[in-house]
């Protein structure tokens, strides 16, 4: 659709923009400039193994808060509230503490530059290894295609470039500046995108407040947006407390196991600065997360105010695009503040791509070219390792353009695709870890099952006649015109803000209804092909254990053990935390065994 009255991009904004691109280009050239002398695979993927904790944990924050936060995260509680904000908390802050308290102190001692070597020191063969670099190069190439698409359509709607130049602009930046000044580069680029970022969503949430008139107005308008108490037991709702917390926990669990956050972890100097990593990062990105969340209720509320639901009215007719047009429209008299979150956006999207680039690079190296040819000099491995980010930001560059033919919430078809993947590699990782029975072909059998599983209820969920999850309550319409100089016709339901958000109108575009799910029984496959997408995740893992669990106990055990590869309750936490009680449960037990001996004497 046409729109007549369309804000547009100023001068300011595009300083601000193409600044934002320039100082993150400029600190990979400080780094590759800086760190010239350095040019072992160790200084380049792992910065010496000398990283101070505070940076390392903002760019491990920032890893993962990509342009699907930024975009997907708003569009989502747009359109369905503020629960899966709230409750992804809960997730969040369990699979950190976890990964901090259960992982850290069995990996981070090994010294490896790959996660996945672990698996040949646990299991002494590669199957594992390779299983898990599979699924990592996928979850990770696959990120950073729908990472770059996000970012697309948000220059699309704002700037107007065209979608193949975005591509290239955003692929060869990140490229070029994580190739030539590796894990330095990105870890110090990621703090400074973080602060754009944090920036961003602050300036937007503070406009919307003044503009609305106030908190207490935000809230009259989306209030159905702004409830969170959901804990019915029903696996179908797309989000209420049980579902999203645990499948967030398996998906967030994940993210600890990748290699981009394992090669932070390896970059500190010890387990204690590793574990305050998670502790530092845990909260703060509970705190941004929730402020992302806040976004789509708030846009909801500035849209209701001006009586124009641009979904509902069809001003855009894609969920992803409700962001920037919210960007460009309440920022229009603020030159600048639109360049700032294009800014923000972008921060996002490179430091994302620049963690994925770098971690596809080590492991490809350590995985497969070092197995193969063990001694490449440490000058030539470097190089080899550049030409990698290469060649991985050319595939980056491909799939996001396949992304272009997706259709819903970015965030929401990411996680449920990606679902498949991660709950079975956690069930991998989890009982090598914690279980010394687990073995090779066990674990792979499990992983089969638990993927098997996640993927007939993905294929089940997108490819069958299962309606689309039903959105809230649309806002006003009646003025959407404004947008259009008044010569197309737009849908005007009218609804006022005291009775917006407890009526409910039926629509016949089947992508856009607030009908509840029905009620009236249906068969076994719809039911199941109706889970949220967000569970996805964790059914694979349950599936994966337990199966895991199974088939490890029918199957040979290893002959013997790398303690170093299994976690002890004994050894990493009450050693670590309170060594002075095991030192004197240590004597205790010296002083009964020599009582022991002298009665045995007498």
């Amino acid at each position: 659709m046409k729109l007549q009255n369309k804000a547009e991009f100023t001068t300011v904004d595009y300083v601000v923009f193409v600044g934002t691109l320039a100082i993150s280009f400029g600190i990979g050239v400080f780094f590759a400039i800086w760190e010239r002398s350095k040019s072992t695979p160790d200084d380049y993927f792992l910065a010496g193994r000398k990283s101070s904790t505070v940076p390392v944990a903002l760019s491990f924050i920032v890893t993962f808060q990509s342009s699907l936060l930024i975009i997907g995260v708003p569009a989502e509680s747009f359109a369905y509230g503020m629960k899966n904000g709230v409750y992804y908390v809960v997730g969040i802050l369990t699979s950190y503490l976890l990964a901090g308290f259960l992982i850290v102190p069995v990996f981070h001692p090994l010294k490896l530059t790959s996660v996945n070597e672990y698996f040949n020191l646990r299991y002494g063969n590669n199957v594992l290894r390779y299983l898990t670099l599979a699924t990592g190069i996928t979850y990770s190439i696959f990120y950073m295609g729908s990472v770059t698409y996000a970012t697309c359509v948000a220059l699309d709607v704002v700037m107007g470039i065209p979608f193949w130049g975005t591509i290239i602009m955003y692929t060869t930046v990140t490229t070029v500046y994580t190739s030539i000044g590796g894990i330095k580069a990105v870890i110090w680029t990621d703090v400074f995108q973080l602060c754009i970022m944090v920036t961003g969503i602050l300036a937007l949430l503070i406009k919307i407040t003044i503009n609305v008139g106030g908190a207490d107005q935000v809230y009259d308008y989306a209030a159905d947006r702004f409830h969170i108490a959901d804990f019915r037991l029903d696996p179908r709702i797309r989000y209420q407390f049980w579902n999203t917390s645990f499948g967030t926990f398996s998906t967030m669990l994940m993210c600890t196991f990748m290699q981009p956050a394992m090669q932070r972890v390896y970059s500190t100097p010890s387990v204690k600065s590793a574990r305050t990593l998670y502790i530092i990062s845990a909260p703060i990105y509970s705190i941004i997360f929730v402020l992302a969340a806040l976004e789509g209720p708030y846009m909801f509320a500035y849209f209701a105010s001006k009586k124009c639901d641009i979904l509902e009215g069809g001003i855009t007719d894609n969920i992803n695009e409700i962001l920037p047009f919210t960007i460009l429209d309440i920022f229009k008299d603020n030159p600048g503040f639109s360049g700032l979150f294009i800014a923000a956006l972008s921060s996002a999207a490179l430091s994302t791509l620049s963690s994925c680039l770098s971690s596809l690079s080590a492991v490809t190296y350590e995985d497969i070219i070092k197995v193969k040819f063990a001694h490449i000099p440490a000058a030539r491995a470097t190089n080899i390792s550049k030409v990698l980010v290469l060649a991985y930001g050319l595939v980056a560059m491909v799939l996001a353009m396949a992304f272009a033919s997706v259709s819903g919430a970015v965030h929401a078809v990411f996680t449920g695709l990606m679902g498949c993947i991660d709950g079975p590699t956690c069930s991998v990782f989890l009982l090598s870890t914690l279980w010394r029975r687990s073995t090779t072909k066990g674990l792979l059998g499990g992983f089969l099952v638990g993927f098997t599983i996640a993927l007939w209820l993905n294929i089940g969920s997108n490819f069958t006649d299962i309606p689309v999850y039903p959105y809230l309550s649309p806002g006003p319409t009646t003025n959407c015109s404004v947008y259009l100089g008044g010569n197309e016709f737009v849908n005007t339901t009218v609804l006022t803000p005291s009775i917006m958000n407890t009526t409910t109108i039926p629509l016949l575009n089947d992508s856009f209804t607030t009908m509840e799910p029905e009620e009236t029984s249906t068969s076994f496959l719809k039911s199941m092909y109706n889970i949220s997408y967000i569970l996805f995740s964790f059914i694979a893992l349950f599936f994966s254990s337990v199966f895991g669990i199974i088939f490890s106990l029918i199957t040979k055990p290893q002959s013997s053990v790398d303690e170093r590869c299994l976690f002890s309750f004994k050894k990493h936490i009450i050693a670590d935390f309170f060594p002075e009680k095991l030192k004197a449960n240590k004597g205790n037990v010296n002083e009964d065994d020599k009582e022991m001996k002298s009665f045995v004497k007498s």
